[in-house]
């Protein structure tokens, strides 16, 4: 009976993504048999820079943070994942190893589907790789336009940008203010502009100070 109503879920939730709702009514009911939904404790690492890459992601709730770190351990990139979002999506087509970390930011669920029947169907369904590639097109411009944020010789004035970037793609309305549903920690924030923890803290405090942000147990709101 619990395996019927997962299957039934997954269905429902493959059938409302603009991709997997193009693959054919037998191929979603074989797809929730093989999908696995867990929960995961905020804090917890869904898997590890340099794991075997074996399964890909979809979010149904909570928030994912992703970051790569390079040999000598500073971070040196930094996304965020929503609810409805596929991850991750570099080396999705041929990608032996995770490029990047996973960790929960709040109680979160997502569904597992492995990678093999992932490749399997982007080879087989002309219909969904073409819709995947528009989701792919879509995150590509995401980050151009984070990285378009990024160009300024300013370091304060990126950090400024950043956070208009994070308004405009992430924070949610709630009465008067504009919030970010997910903690940015400002080492997090230095890495999307550049800088460094103690410039992305003068910046924030600047802008109190100035009456545009609040920041809260790291939560940003845009007043």
């Amino acid at each position: 009976m619990i395996n019927n109503q997962l299957e039934l879920e997954v269905k429902s939730f493959l059938e409302g993504q603009s991709d997997f709702a193009n693959l054919p009514s037998s191929e979603i009911t074989r797809l929730s048999q093989v999908i696995r939904k867990k929960k995961i404790r905020q804090g917890q690492w869904i898997f590890d820079q340099e794991d075997e890459f074996e399964h890909v992601f979809l979010m149904k709730e909570g928030h994912v943070k992703l970051f790569s770190m390079n040999l000598e351990g500073d971070m040196t990139s930094v996304s965020y994942i929503v609810p409805q979002m596929v991850f991750p999506l570099r080396g999705i087509l041929q990608g032996r190893k995770y490029c990047y970390n996973a960790v929960a930011m709040c109680t979160s669920e997502v569904y597992i589907l492995p990678i093999k029947e992932m490749r399997k169907i982007i080879v087989h369904h002309y219909a969904f790789t073409m819709a995947f590639m528009r989701r792919m097109e879509h995150h590509l411009h995401r980050s151009e336009k984070l990285l378009e944020k990024t160009t300024c010789s300013s370091a304060a004035q990126r950090v400024r940008q950043v956070l208009d970037y994070l308004n405009e793609d992430y924070a949610q309305t709630h009465g008067t203010v504009k919030k970010v549903p997910f903690k940015i920690f400002l080492k997090d924030l230095a890495v999307l502009s550049a800088t460094t923890s103690e410039t992305a803290g003068s910046v924030i405090k600047a802008m109190k100070e100035e009456k545009k942000v609040l920041y809260n147990n790291k939560i940003i709101s845009f007043i």
